[in-house]
C-alpha cells in the first residue's frame, strides 16, 4: 500500500507506517509542499498511485480522483490499530483508487 500523509497528519502515524514492510509512505511536504491544495493533492496521488491519508474533511467535499483513508484525529487511534485497519482495507480492494475508507472504524475485528 502506497500512502500519502496530509500535512496535519500526527507524526507518530507516519513513523509507525515507515517500519511496516508492506507500507510505502511519503507526505505532502515531502512530495508536493506544505501549502499544497487538496486539489493538487489528489491529483498527485492519483498520477502517482497514492492513498491519501487524512483527518481532512475536505476530501470529502469532492472527488479527488485518488484512494482517501480517513482517520478520525479527534479519537486519536493508536497508530497499531490503524496499520491493522489498513491491512484490511488493502486485503479488500483490488483497485487502490476506489478507497474512500474511515479507519479504524468497522476495520478493527476483536477476538
Amino acid at each position: 500500500m502506497r500512502l500519502l500523509c496530509d500535512e496535519n497528519v500526527d507524526q507518530r502515524y507516519v513513523e509507525t507506517f515507515r517500519k511496516t514492510d508492506w507500507i510505502t509512505v511519503t507526505t505532502v511536504r515531502d512530495a508536493l509542499a506544505a501549502d499544497a491544495s487538496d486539489e493538487s493533492i489528489g491529483q498527485f496521488a492519483e498520477q502517482q498511485e497514492w492513498i491519501v491519508f487524512t483527518g481532512d474533511d475536505d476530501f470529502l467535499r469532492f472527488d479527488p480522483g485518488c484512494g482517501v483513508v480517513f482517520y478520525q484525529q479527534v479519537a486519536r487511534p493508536s497508530p497499531g490499530a490503524v496499520v491493522d485497519a489498513l491491512r484490511g482495507i488493502d486485503d479488500a480492494y483490488a483497485d487502490h483508487g476506489a478507497v474512500r475508507e474511515f479507519v479504524p472504524g468497522g476495520w478493527i475485528h476483536t477476538e
